[in-house]
């Protein structure tokens, strides 16, 4: 039997020309959009038949045109040349616009191409390395020029953190604060290293390590400081013949130092120090305590003093009478460095100090006034002394200056007297000078290369006669040799001394160390000349000495020294002469550490 197909229906044909024509869209765009540089074709749909005859297409509104780019702010980064005028600079304070304009005049007014833009970043960038400022420099962002005016960005380095170790008595802050100094914004690797050797310069501190790296941003330098702290003690004995013979020449004294004494309270300590000293003669017992407080990171210090004395003549015939004498002085001080001469190799300090003086004499037991001015035994004087003192070494030179204006004044129950006779109410000025010249620029022999010569000289004027307590005194070890110590002591003078110390040889004795025993010979003259500025001054108005002496240095912690002056003016020898009579000072000293 033969099959018959069966007839497809009618919806099939219908899908299968539904297909046809879905294929025949995809195959063509949707929307035509406009094309920069073509021009716009409308589209046709296609035809079928036995679609209708074909219709126009849709037409769609153009699209608004984009602005035109500005040509006078184009960009750094999309040109191969620019025309510059003129820079700007952002961000910079160690030097002005004027001084970055001069820097980069060569490059204004004029086209540059990326490379001589490099090269003006990298011109401004050496300046500030040769002036210190290590991480610091200039970026030239990409940024529209404008007008020609393009702007430098300048980035000024800065401390941004320091790492302190290795310090078991100082506290922390205490070293960073003298670290940063005045806290500048911008790091400057010069001044960093003179604020770290005046940091080592301190007895506090035996030596310090320090590392500079790079932060986590730009500009950003972290300081790594290890430091080694020296001992806070010092103990020093001196035996010597340096006090007068009235009261008995030869002394043995005690020193000591403690330069961290706030050690011991929680936190570690500030650096305050403490100074003990204990004197004995035959006839002299003498004390001095001082305590010195820093009271910021400039090293403004505040310094109290006490001192007192208790004394009697021992020297024939005054012994038989029994002469006493009391002096006690009580001071605080203001003391201020001034931070543009604040260098390792130069400083310039100012001081302000009050000071209160008290003296009383005694004769056979009773008070007895031995000067005019003196009430009953006593005088009491009030003072405030403005001082100057101005350093400057070099690696073969030193140079010391000191200037003090003392002004007598009645206050605290000072010595006031109506009948122009000294009192508290005077007027002084001292003046000191020293310089220290090692000679090895003059010459080639070795002993005279390596020695020094040593000039010094002291003035004191005052407008009116003094109390003893203010009068200058000359001759014995530290103003004219050969003579006894305080031979004149008179109103005003002025003292002058120039020694020469030539190393000879090492005589190490007490030590094996090849730098130990080192032995000078010291030729000196000596002058000295004084006067009472209303009273009359008795003969010998000046004295004049020249002699020798020897310096020897067994080991670091001691020395030994002394002297011998020949008087060039004869003085009559008391009747109980001395060994400073015939011109013989000495001094013995040991140390520890």
């Amino acid at each position: 039997m033969k099959t018959q197909r069966p007839d497809k229906p009618y919806h099939y044909t219908m899908v299968c020309f539904s297909m046809t024509l879905l294929l025949a869209l995809l195959n063509q765009p949707l929307l035509a959009f406009d094309t920069p540089g073509r021009e716009h074709q409308p589209f046709e749909r296609p035809s079928f038949q036995p679609l209708e005859e074909n219709k126009p297409a849709l037409e769609l509104p153009p699209l608004p045109e984009l602005p035109p780019i500005p040509q006078d702010d184009t960009s750094i980064s999309s040109v191969a040349r620019i025309k510059v005028k003129q820079f700007k600079f952002e961000g910079n304070h160690v030097f002005s616009n004027e001084e970055l304009a001069t820097m980069t005049q060569d490059y204004q007014n004029r086209e540059l191409s990326p490379e001589q833009l490099q090269e003006v970043k990298n011109q401004i960038t050496s300046r500030y390395n040769e002036a210190g400022y290590i991480n610091s420099g200039a970026i030239i962002l990409d940024q529209p020029v404008s007008d020609g005016i393009v702007t430098i960005t300048i980035i000024e380095g800065e401390l941004f953190q320091i790492d302190i170790s290795g310090n078991k008595r100082l506290r922390t802050s205490y070293i960073e604060k003298r670290v940063r100094g005045a806290g500048a914004a911008a790091l400057n690797i010069n001044q960093l290293q003179e604020r770290l050797q005046l940091l080592q310069q301190r007895p506090m501190v035996e030596r310090i390590h320090a590392e500079l790296k790079p932060g986590v941003k730009l500009g950003e330098a972290i300081l790594d400081l290890g430091v080694s702290e020296a001992s806070p003690y010092r103990l020093q004995f001196n035996f010597n013949n340096h006090r007068s013979p009235s009261i008995g020449a030869y002394r043995g004294e005690i020193e000591a130092w403690h330069h961290n004494l706030s050690e011991w309270l929680p936190g570690k300590g500030w650096g305050d120090m403490l100074y003990l000293r204990f004197g004995l003669t035959e006839g002299l017992k003498d004390y001095t305590m001082r305590y010195e407080l820093p009271l910021n990171r400039y090293d403004t210090t505040l310094t109290f003093d006490l001192e007192r004395s208790d004394s009697d003549v021992v020297e024939y015939p005054f012994s038989e009478l029994d002469v006493e004498s009391e002096a006690n002085t009580y001071a605080i001080t203001l003391t201020h460095p001034v931070q543009y001469f604040k260098r390792p190799d130069q400083s310039l300090d100012l001081a302000l100090r009050l000071e209160k003086r008290d003296s009383k004499t005694f004769l056979l037991g009773r008070p007895f006034s031995f000067s005019p001015g003196v009430q009953e035994g006593e005088s009491h004087l009030s003072v405030i002394r403005f001082s100057q003192q101005w350093l400057k070494r070099s690696y073969n030179q030193v140079f010391a200056a000191r200037s003090s204006f003392n002004f007598g004044i009645d206050a605290l129950s000072s010595t006031v007297n109506d009948d122009g006779s000294p009192d508290s109410e005077f007027f002084t000025w001292l003046g000191q000078f020293q310089y220290v010249r090692r000679l090895d620029d003059y010459f080639d022999f070795e002993p005279i290369k390596m020695s020094q010569i040593i000039f010094r000289t002291d003035v004191q004027w005052a407008e009116q006669d003094l109390l003893p307590l203010e009068k200058l005194s000359i001759g014995g070890v530290s103003t004219v040799r050969g003579y006894r110590e305080n031979l004149l002591t008179r109103d005003s003078g002025f003292i002058s001394s120039l020694e020469w110390r030539i190393p000879v040889m090492k005589w190490r004795f007490l030590s094996k160390e090849p730098e130990d025993g080192q032995v000078e010979i010291m030729p000196f003259i000596d002058y000295g000349r004084s006067w009472n500025a209303d009273s009359g001054t008795p003969e010998p108005k000046d004295i004049t000495s020249i002699g020798l002496g020897f310096n020897w240095r067994p080991n670091p912690n001691m020395n030994a020294q002394v002297y011998w002056g020949y008087a060039l003016r004869d003085i009559p020898d008391p009747d109980d002469k001395d060994l400073q009579d015939d011109g013989v000072h000495f001094e013995f000293s040991v140390w520890f550490p």
